[in-house]
């Protein structure tokens, strides 16, 4: 009989380039993520694994030149996908922005994604700690390390969120209005004098 079963798919946009991720590890189907947040990529590109396995199990919906197992010969009358992940990609790929993703990736890798983590979370945990120290501050986020990423989502008291978000913004803070408050999501290369501004503004904020 045909096989079924529940496939497990992971939206990895929140860790790849922030945190190590093992598609093997995690046990995944396939998982996907787009390049432009924490890889730091161009925003119009993703990349997207799915396990060998599988490839041919998962209903194709658009076909192009580029998907064909033997692409580029014009000669064929006859076609079929790809055996390889390339399958997925129907269309002419976008070089400019996998040239840019390139570099991007290389980065990280020059400066290694277990460098690249322990230097996020250390950022993290002092925004994290600063911010709990602070009267009127409420942290959304979760307090464990090992349930987040380079995310923290914070609320202040005496503030409207659009109206914190407007007020930071004008003080040239770069955050976002995200999951009900302020998010604040620096990467491994954000300076801790970056930071430090960025407390200050905010205890001058504190009703």
């Amino acid at each position: 009989c045909e096989q079924r079963g529940v496939l497990f798919c992971v939206d990895a946009i929140q860790q790849i380039g922030a945190l190590p991720f093992d598609v093997q590890q995690n046990r995944c189907a396939f998982a996907m993520a787009d390049g432009h947040k924490w890889m730091l990529g161009p925003e119009g590109l993703a990349v997207f694994y799915c396990r060998k396995d599988l490839r041919e199990r998962l209903k194709l919906h658009e076909y192009g030149w580029h998907m064909l197992e033997h692409a580029g010969d014009y000669e064929r009358v006859t076609w079929e996908p790809a055996r390889t992940a390339r399958r997925f990609e129907c269309g002419s790929p976008n070089m400019l922005g996998a040239v840019a993703l390139e570099a991007s990736l290389s980065l990280l890798e020059d400066v290694g994604m277990p460098e690249v983590a322990r230097a996020l979370g250390e950022r993290i945990d002092h925004l994290d700690h600063e911010l709990r120290a602070m009267p009127g501050v409420e942290l959304l986020s979760p307090a464990e390390a090992s349930r987040r990423a380079g995310i923290l989502t914070f609320r202040l008291d005496g503030w409207e969120n659009q109206e914190l978000f407007e007020r930071l913004k004008a003080e040239q803070i770069v955050c976002a209005l995200r999951g009900g408050g302020i998010r604040f999501s620096p990467h491994f290369y954000t300076r801790a004098e970056v930071l430090d501004e960025t407390l200050a503004v905010i205890r001058k904020l504190v009703p």
